[in-house]
């Protein structure tokens, strides 16, 4: 009898592409699982586009294949994978969800995107997706499946140590919802069972360092024991199903 690897979906956030002149979404993550004896696949949703949009892209991509599998999201892609459980029929083929900084309870920097008639962002799909009053309508439309394990990690940096670039995000959503990753609340990323909130900013759980400051230094995050945990979790999941 062929022994049977078990399956882990990655995907990316709203904005991420999967790899681009050497640079890879999920860094490191992919053979690392793959040394761990998983069948991986890392997939990219479309651009910017709506969650229903999206998770239909995904369901169309995920239709052939070996299951169950277990699905690892970063950002808007926890969400984009809810729908297409809840919605789309995914839950006979999904046997858990693990979520790392997604917004399931909305941003308010999605809310001041939408808000700012300059911001290039607010003709996003994906922006309006995510805003706080969408994302209530969204749980209420969107409850989890009976059938499918939901884990989340949300992740914080004081203001000081997020990157420059990114601290007016912190600061807005750090008014209206208290500590963050420059991105999403530790409140907004909690969903089912919450795993724990990491030293991290947004970019940083995927890999990505934009510190970008020759001034000052930070704590260095390393992403992938975050990973080795999930996967940890997954075989034993898996060991019990057999």
């Amino acid at each position: 009898m062929a022994h049977h690897r078990p399956r882990i979906v990655l995907l990316c956030g709203m904005l991420g592409i999967t790899k681009c002149l050497g640079w890879e979404y999920f860094k490191g993550v992919r053979p690392m699982l793959e040394r761990m004896g998983f069948d991986v696949v890392v997939l990219q949703l479309p651009w910017g586009q709506s969650i229903e949009r999206r998770a239909g892209f995904l369901a169309d991509q995920l239709k052939n294949g070996s299951v169950p599998f277990h699905i690892i999201a970063h950002s808007m892609g926890g969400v984009d994978a809810r729908y297409y459980i809840t919605r789309l029929g995914g839950h006979k083929k999904v046997a858990s969800l693990t979520t790392l900084a997604t917004p399931h309870h909305g941003s308010t920097a999605a809310d001041h995107e939408m808000q700012t008639w300059y911001s290039p962002y607010r003709h996003l799909p994906s922006v309006s997706s995510l805003t706080r009053i969408a994302m209530q309508q969204f749980n209420d439309r969107t409850p989890n499946h009976r059938d499918v394990t939901y884990r989340s990690y949300s992740a914080a940096r004081r203001i000081n140590k997020l990157p420059w670039l990114m601290r007016r995000f912190g600061r807005l959503i750090e008014e209206n919802e208290g500590e963050n990753d420059s991105q999403v609340s530790v409140a907004s990323a909690q969903w089912g069972e919450h795993l724990g909130t990491l030293k991290a900013d947004h970019f940083e759980l995927i890999g990505m360092n934009i510190w970008l400051n020759p001034f000052s230094r930070r704590p260095r995050f390393d992403h992938l024991p975050v990973y080795r945990d999930i996967a940890v979790w997954i075989a034993q999941y898996e060991a019990t199903r057999t």
